[in-house]
């Protein structure tokens, strides 16, 4: 199966937000991070490459580590926390906080976007104009390779792959 280019294919962003939506991804991808400390945007990121037939090693994923770290570390990261801190400290009964709260989950998903901008620039530059890319034939392999970094159990991958139909 031919390979499209990037440009004729969704974006990263919109890529993610579909994946997203699926019936029991976000808690599964919400509960990676918090237990593992997993990027779901990377995560996201992973399988959008392989969509696109290219392979994650340890040369990229480093580099795209150190690429959004400063980002998501600075402003990602920091928004979450303030919004999941505020639900904890005030509840969702105040409509006022509610606001605000919304407010903030809205500049951390902007955030969010940027970082997987960043992440999708860097796409596009290992993509080999004129040359088709090998699909991977392991679907999920990307997925496998970033969580076993992070000492996922194979269950919870597998699991996740379930969900998201792979």
């Amino acid at each position: 199966m031919p390979t499209a280019s990037l440009d004729d294919r969704s974006n990263l962003w919109d890529f993610s937000l579909r994946q997203y939506a699926r019936a029991g991804v976000a808690d599964a991808c919400l509960r990676l991070q918090d237990e593992h400390g997993v990027n779901v945007n990377v995560l996201l990121w992973c399988l959008w490459l392989e969509q696109r037939g290219l392979t994650l090693d340890a040369a990229r994923l480093r580099n795209a580590q150190k690429r959004i770290h400063a980002w998501d570390e600075h402003y990602v990261v920091p928004l979450r926390q303030l919004r999941r801190r505020m639900k904890t400290e005030f509840g969702g009964a105040d409509p006022d906080i509610e606001q605000v709260r919304s407010q903030i989950k809205q500049a951390e998903s902007l955030a969010e976007k940027q970082l997987q901008s960043l992440l999708q620039g860097l796409a596009h530059t290992w993509e080999n104009p004129g040359t088709a890319n090998t699909y991977l034939s392991t679907a999920g392999e990307n997925l496998r390779f970033y969580l076993r970094q992070l000492n996922v159990a194979d269950t919870a991958i597998s699991e996740l792959l379930a969900l998201l139909g792979k």
